[in-house]
């Protein structure tokens, strides 16, 4: 709705992800014929990438500013990991909470609860890195995390031209079908 009055129909999505639920479609959950008696919602245009969507994607920066912020405060390792578990802990909860309710998570809508519960386990995950890496110094693993951080666009761009998926294309084992992108299902 917000949309709509905001920057009108013309820039949204004919055939929304939610006429899949059971409440739209017969082969729930696919794609399918609308059920007789399915809400007119069912049919209604959609932008994922609204402008409510783009206040979650806000919540989502402001959390991990938050945690940013717990580095540049915080001196002690215990502090610092403290200040990370608990609010992720308890951000985890009120999602979780949330969807028990009714507000449930979904991606295509990004709601509230899936924005907690994404903010919520990368707190967890960000405070396990930190405690195997700069507390217990386990580094030798992480090594190539550290340079893809490092050369982040670098690999957006050969990515997005598609040569670094040509180049692993071109890597494979006695048939061109059988290469790294195929056993992990990306391409053809």
């Amino acid at each position: 709705m917000v949309d709509r009055t905001i920057l009108g129909i013309d820039h949204l999505y004919r055939r929304p992800v939610y006429a899949r639920t059971k409440e739209c479609s017969i082969n729930y959950p696919e794609n399918g014929p609308l059920l007789p008696d399915a809400p007119s919602w069912c049919q209604a245009p959609f932008d994922p990438e609204g402008l409510l969507s783009s206040v979650m994607a806000i919540v989502t920066c402001l959390i991990g500013l938050q945690f940013g912020h717990v580095i540049i405060h915080f001196e002690k390792h215990r502090g610092r990991i403290m200040n990370w578990l608990i609010p992720s802990f308890i951000i985890l909860a009120l999602a979780f909470l949330m969807d028990f309710v009714g507000l449930h998570m979904n991606k295509p809508l990004y709601t509230i609860s899936y924005t907690l519960v994404t903010a919520g386990a990368a707190g967890l995950l960000f405070a396990g890195i930190y405690a195997l890496v700069d507390v217990r110094g386990f580094r030798t693993p992480t090594i190539p995390m550290e340079w893809m951080g490092k050369h982040a666009l670098m690999i957006y761009v050969l990515v997005a031209c598609n040569i670094l998926p040509m180049f692993i294309r071109g890597l494979y084992w006695r048939d061109p079908n059988n290469n790294l992108l195929k056993f992990i299902g990306v391409g053809a």
